[in-house]
């Protein structure tokens, strides 16, 4: 697992921790069926936030624990068969691609090559399930790039077009189901993925010349740890501004949720505090990169706290 979006299970009741270990073997699961087993690496903490999410207000929001019948985690069969759950792995897969290309495009690695490779047949069976969802992530990713191109210094401003791309795609998924509020949710959630990112990205893209918002304009950058230190009260701002946006737009979903409500409350209220802590500290390397995977740079765990 990697991401941003993680729970601190020490702070959660047994009844919780279940609840959460559920939702992200199911999400295991569901690509194994649906994309492969080699797909199954690309299980984030993002994608198990969005299915806790969607599922406890657009569905019963119960996912039962999978029974340990012997067989490795990873290629048990799901046992819960939703259309809702199935798009949300045909996305994640399709958006994996999305950020492998986008390394690619930028500075080409056998790392990249290798993971595209690793993932292609899970990648052209998601395309083929799901043209549109495909159709719209490229778009969102041509109209970043053009940003990029431009030299936008606004990470908050970029964050918005990266999220962009999540929204066309959940409003299709969801149909008229989908909210306003859930739309705020999730684009807030995506302009957040994106900031840490940048942050964290800062000496690399630095080192490799790559396109930064912080680093547009910035002559006399060092190192990330002491860009963050010169910055702090604008980088606060911008982080703390995010954070209140997420946990506002969170409340209204809230009390629509039929289940699952405490998990979340730890996600949303703990996880993501820690999470800003750890980035701005420059503790550890979390960003949702699937090329992360390839290079050994996920450095934390389910249980891992303060």
């Amino acid at each position: 697992m990697f991401g941003y979006t993680f729970p601190i299970e020490p702070m959660m009741s047994s009844e919780d921790q279940a609840a959460y270990r559920a939702y992200y073997c199911e999400t295991c699961h569901q690509l194994r069926d649906g994309y492969g087993v080699m797909s199954t690496v690309i299980v984030s903490y993002e994608m198990t936030f969005a299915n806790i999410i969607l599922n406890s207000v657009l569905e019963e929001g119960v996912i039962r624990d999978h029974p340990n019948n012997g067989k490795l985690c990873v290629l048990r069969h799901s046992d819960t068969h939703t259309d809702l759950l199935k798009s949300l792995a045909a996305y994640t897969v399709l958006v994996a691609n999305n950020g492998l290309v986008d390394d690619k495009v930028d500075g080409p690695s056998l790392k990249s090559n290798l993971a595209l490779l690793w993932l292609n047949r899970s990648i052209e069976r998601a395309r083929k399930d799901f043209p549109e969802y495909d159709e719209l992530i490229m778009k969102g990713y041509g109209i970043l790039r053009e940003k990029e191109a431009a030299g936008c210094s606004d990470p908050l401003e970029m964050g918005k077009a990266s999220a962009a791309s999540m929204i066309w795609v959940l409003r299709r998924m969801i149909g008229d189901r989908w909210t306003p509020e859930l739309e705020q949710l999730f684009e807030n959630m995506g302009i957040w993925v994106y900031v840490m990112d940048a942050l964290e990205d800062l000496d690399d893209d630095f080192k490799e010349k790559q396109y930064n918002p912080f680093l547009c304009g910035c002559d006399d950058f060092t190192t990330g740890k002491e860009y963050i230190s010169k910055n702090i009260y604008r980088i606060s701002g911008i982080i703390n501004s995010i954070v209140t946006n997420i946990q506002s737009s969170y409340l209204k979903i809230r009390e629509k949720m039929r289940a699952n409500q405490t998990v979340t409350d730890n996600i949303i209220y703990q996880g993501i505090p820690v999470a800003v802590r750890r980035v701005m500290a420059g503790e550890s390397k979390m960003q949702p990169s699937v090329r992360n995977l390839f290079s050994g740079r996920i450095n934390r765990s389910i249980g891992s706290s303060f």
